[in-house]
């Protein structure tokens, strides 16, 4: 029984016969508009062995996990397994790579797929994030692959007592996946502190999921990437100190605060869960973390006519884009008067080149509209006429576009607007009425006590953003200030009010 790193977040589990993948990612475009790259490179790997497995798990749609390149070289009959979220998107962008059994498991239901390989799926409690952690039992073994779902301290607890037994690995994201700061207009300086709060805040959620689960064996895996476009190069500084950490960096940061059992596993390397011993991959017995500056230009350079060619297929359009950008936004504003409700401000498209202009998009319901002026607007999107062109036939996501980095936005307030993206990236009844429903039953009855600066508060108990538990993700600041660590919504004390973003307010009550 043992398990072989795929890189990034691709797993292989073997016993037996029988052979899983979880999240295998090898297209030789990379992801998300030829810009997110393996890093280390992992084509090495490809062979007709690999191609053969008795199921793939696909635990969400980011490109870096749904590889469509690689599903079109796996034999139709082959089944994937997905979780089942309330939009449709994933199982839609599967089926791009042909018709193959896909097989949708309910949260916390056990599937079989091979005599002794059982998993189950755990998606994250928002439906407004679409990330799932996969338990794997393979044998008498356990791995918890959380790949880039932030599960909360309670499911995490839920999922060890539903086994009963020891979580024998811990595979969980070491690197950020995110557009923010990198693609946002600040001062350099402030752009650097907020990468390396970003970073922090990742290391810390991996803290005290390995804290909750008490694994023998943590892997750190599911990035970073790299980026291999000279338009995009300079994000490879992240690697340094930003929100993109390497495997060994991430090792390194654990062990300083106590943790000696994380391991860095390249591609090809395996790991014997009978054994608890590792075996190398011998491509890498020159390879340097250290040294990647060296080995990404080389790497570029193998890249360069890929990236061009990919960059054709998208060429900047000849006729204004105007109308079609109305009807677009137009049928998306007609969704969900919830979602133009929580979003309640005007946004601002600066579409570059041909076929562009400068439009807004306003969400609030007293001024509601499409229109060809951008002025007093508090975010505003600029990038190329050329993406815009998928975007509006459906052919590029919203959110795969975002990951790209391929554009630049500003915002004022300073303050993420989580339904902005969710309509964006969602743009689909069922799904915007799933979160519409949790988000308005949430529960602010229950309350607990907190205690800040000497003053006394009762707090409601869930987080009014996405549910998560304050008695255990709930962290106070200076200032009278609350946390939610599930994903950093910080909220007033004394009113209750939304610090960081446009969220609900907190239920709060000073006692003493």
């Amino acid at each position: 029984m043992e398990i072989t790193a795929l890189g990034h977040a691709g797993l292989k589990f073997q016993v037996a016969q029988s052979t899983l993948l979880i999240d295998p990612w090898f297209s030789p475009e990379g992801a998300f508009l030829a810009s997110w790259f393996q890093f280390p490179e992992n084509q090495h790997l490809l062979c007709p062995d690999l191609l053969q497995p008795t199921a793939i798990i696909i635990t969400h749609e980011h490109l870096d996990h749904l590889d469509t390149w690689f599903l079109n070289q796996v034999p139709t009959h082959i089944p994937v397994v997905i979780p089942d979220y309330p939009s449709p998107q994933l199982q839609n962008k599967i089926l791009v790579a042909g018709n193959r059994p896909i097989h949708i498991i309910k949260a916390w239901t056990p599937w079989k797929i091979a005599e002794q390989i059982q998993v189950f799926l755990v998606p994250e409690e928002s439906p407004m994030n679409h990330d799932a952690a996969v338990v794997v039992e393979l044998g008498n073994r356990v791995i918890l692959n959380l790949n880039d779902a932030r599960l909360s301290t309670p499911q995490l607890h839920q999922i060890c007592n539903q086994l009963g037994k020891p979580i024998d690995v811990l595979a969980l994201q070491g690197a950020g996946a995110s557009w923010f700061p990198l693609c946002y207009h600040y001062p350099p300086e402030q752009q650097q502190t907020l990468s390396k709060r970003k970073r922090l805040v990742k290391l810390n959620y991996m803290m005290r999921a390995i804290a909750a689960v008490n694994p023998v064996m943590v892997l750190p895996f599911a990035g970073p990437p790299c980026f291999l476009d000279p338009e995009l190069s300079q994000f490879n500084q992240e690697m340094e100190s930003g929100i993109f950490p390497d495997q060994q960096q991430v090792v390194a940061w654990l062990r300083e605060q106590g943790i000696e059992n994380a391991l860095v596993m390249l591609p090809g390397d395996r790991w014997n869960l009978e054994h608890q011993t590792q075996s190398y991959d011998p491509q890498w017995k020159d390879f340097e973390f250290g040294a990647h500056r060296s080995y990404l230009q080389a790497y570029a350079s193998r890249r360069e006519n890929i990236i061009a060619s990919f960059k054709e297929n998208y060429p900047v359009p000849q006729t204004s884009l105007w109308q079609n950008f109305k009807a677009y936004f137009e049928h998306l504003l007609s969704l969900s008067p919830y979602f133009n409700q929580q979003i309640g401000m005007k946004v601002g498209f600066e579409i570059e080149g041909p076929g562009g202009g400068q439009w807004a998009v306003d969400f609030r319901p007293s001024s509601q509209g499409v229109f060809q002026k951008i002025e007093d607007c508090a975010y505003r999107y600029r990038f190329s006429s050329r993406w815009l062109v998928p975007l509006l036939e459906g052919k590029l996501t919203w959110e795969d576009f975002f990951l790209s980095l391929r554009f630049s936005a500003w915002r004022n307030p300073d303050q993420y607007n989580d339904h902005l993206l969710g309509l964006l990236k969602f743009a689909e009844p069922m799904a915007l009425q799933a979160v519409e429903k949790y988000e308005t039953t949430l529960s602010s009855q229950e309350m607990i006590t907190v205690q800040s600066g000497g003053k006394t508060f009762q707090v409601q108990r869930y987080c009014p953003h996405a549910g998560q538990d304050l008695l255990h993700v709930g962290e106070v600041l200076p200032g009278d200030i609350i946390c939610c660590l599930g994903h950093h919504y910080e909220f007033d004390l004394t009113t209750g009010k939304c610090l960081t973003g446009n969220c609900p307010s907190l239920h709060v009550v000073r006692t003493t």
